[in-house]
């Protein structure tokens, strides 16, 4: 169980945004970062095949389950990798009679990919409580609410390197006053008793939290 964000800089000084300039429109849209509390998964020997209910929008999260076997292979280093992937095509929470701008169409395509890159003398060593990793996790999905693309046809690519820290000192500066400010509740690990919440991604959130925005003028 955890809590996870995304802030959107700027490429080319790093600066966290808080606007941005959508070229495909030239309007100046409003960037919402992404908070989503908590995530979590009970890891077992089986998992559903259909994915996070997504507070029950995914209807095929429990269509089944499989054996929670992960695909390892040892590089011949030391190191081990294993790669998961999701594919999801279920209900959007943003519906397109309410949300004219922000909403891609009635329902979600999003796929995401990771690669797990860890120690096999860490993951055998049974007096550890916790793993350190690299890796990198890759999201294709709809065009960004905050973006106001509607219906455009498009998508949008994420493409990430992970790492394990020590603790929240391993952020970057910027990113850390940036949480600090803002999301202080996201540097704190979630409480126990948020478990039962349901695990909701930046879409659902974004109905849960936002408001539709303005028609832009002229349209």
């Amino acid at each position: 169980m955890h809590r996870e964000s995304i802030l959107y800089t700027d490429l080319a000084t790093g600066e966290i945004l808080s606007d941005y300039v959508n070229p495909y429109m030239d309007e100046k849209v409003r960037v919402v970062d992404v908070t989503n509390d908590p995530w979590n998964i009970h890891i077992a020997d089986y998992i559903n095949v259909g994915g996070p209910s997504y507070g029950g929008l995914n209807k095929e999260a429990n269509a089944g389950r499989k054996e929670y076997i992960l695909n390892w292979s040892h590089s011949g280093n030391g190191m081990i990798t294993a790669l998961t992937n999701i594919n999801l095509y279920y209900p959007s929470a943003l519906k397109p009679d309410k949300w004219l701008r922000e909403s891609s169409g009635a329902m979600n395509r999003v796929s995401e990919c990771y690669t797990h890159v860890l120690s096999l003398a860490d993951a055998q060593n049974e007096n550890l409580t916790t793993v350190k990793k690299t890796g990198t996790w890759s999201r294709v999905t709809p065009w960004l609410p905050w973006l106001l693309m509607g219906q455009a046809p498009g998508h949008c690519l994420y493409q990430s390197t992970v790492t394990s820290l020590d603790g929240i000192d391993g952020f970057k500066k910027n990113v850390l006053a940036h949480m600090e400010k803002h999301h202080p509740h996201m540097l704190e690990a979630p409480p126990p008793e948020s478990w039962d919440k349901p695990n909701l991604s930046s879409i659902e959130w974004y109905a849960r939290t936002e408001e539709p925005a303005p028609m832009k003028a002229g349209s």
